[in-house]
């Protein structure tokens, strides 16, 4: 997710260079510039709020490093979230980034001051929320509607089964399967892989924690069921395999132990492929890089979209994967037990 919005920037200022070139007789327009992915784990809500000027006489490369150029004045405008099926509505709070822990990175825009809108309220899974930007000069609102995804239901590796296990063996493959609503979309699947590693006595040697991602990007199935929409991805025993390979060295004079898997499922909503829909559809086109126009904004550019995740925690490896691990080499040499 973090990847587009960064995507989002940079295709703003190719807008915006574009529009240098060769629109050199447009008047000069002021443009919102908004993005925001919600998401109700989340303890606080940022909305990135900018303005991007289509000035014939200026290099918008040059306007970006100037921070009154790309940020709105304090009273320039106001931030909201609505909550639609009951009208609350939450103002946000102007903050700085860099002392949230956003800094921004050094790049094409003016990383200090990062200014962002912040609020605390806590947002539902299921709601449909409307971001509103009032602008005090009278001009319309700027406006944007996403609902955020139900809880996703993992039932592969079965939950109720105690402990929770799941199978890797050599020339198969293990499934992750899970339940959406309509609203759930583009997926990815992380696991958190814990390993303990002990001398021949039992006493700890260290702990590491591995983080691989098996699914980076995937769109939900359209099996629909009674529940919501089914979706199952297979995961090769081999790329298990290599991702403790890659990772960890031979245990010479030691021994290995996995201590659980976390399996956390990850869902944007259906904003997030309708803008790599379209920037996949450019890049066909141009054969360039990825870049994309999407908005379902109101008036300007940008994302205002929900996800949501779900994390099935302490997976147990089983015996047989262990099993077929020490069958060969490499793995053999990592010493698994």
């Amino acid at each position: 997710m973090t990847r587009v919005l960064l995507t989002l920037s940079a295709t703003f200022v190719l807008f915006q260079s574009c529009s240098n070139d060769f629109e050199l007789t447009a008047p000069w327009k002021e443009v919102p510039i908004v993005y925001a992915i919600l998401s109700p784990q989340d303890t606080a809500h940022y909305v990135r709020v900018e303005k991007a000027f289509l000035d014939p006489k200026t290099s918008a490369l040059q306007i970006a490093q100037i921070p009154d150029s790309i940020y709105y004045p304090e009273n320039a405008i106001q931030v909201f979230i609505e909550e639609v099926a009951t009208g609350k509505r939450f103002s946000l709070t102007r903050v700085d980034g860099r002392l949230e822990g956003y800094p921004r990175k050094e790049g094409i825009f003016a990383a200090s001051p990062n200014w962002l809108y912040k609020t605390k309220e806590k947002l539902s899974a299921g709601q449909r929320y409307r971001l509103r930007i009032v602008r005090t000069d009278g001009r319309p609102d700027v406006t944007a509607e996403t609902v955020i995804p139900t809880d996703f239901i993992i039932q592969s590796p079965n939950p109720s089964l105690l402990p929770v296990r799941i199978t890797f063996l050599r020339d198969r493959s293990s499934n992750v399967t899970w339940l959406t609503d309509s609203n759930g979309v583009y997926f990815t699947v992380r696991f958190r892989i814990r390993i303990r590693e002990n001398n021949f006595n039992g006493t700890l040697v260290r702990r590491d924690t591995l983080y691989w991602t098996p699914v980076p990007n995937t769109r939900r199935s359209e099996i629909l069921t009674g529940n919501g929409y089914l979706t199952t991805e297979r995961i090769l025993s081999e790329s298990f395999y290599r991702v403790l390979v890659e990772n960890l060295s031979p245990a010479n004079n030691t021994f290995r132990r996995f201590e659980g898997i976390d399996i956390t499922v990850e869902g944007g909503g259906r904003e997030i492929e309708r803008y790599l829909e379209t920037a996949a559809a450019n890049a066909g086109i141009t054969g360039a890089e990825l870049v994309s126009l999407y908005t379902n904004l109101s008036e300007g550019f940008g994302i205002f979209t929900g996800k949501n995740a779900v994390t099935l925690p302490n997976v147990s490896v089983t015996p047989e994967t262990i099993s077929s691990m020490n069958e060969r080499s490499p793995e053999r040499e990592l010493n698994f037990q």
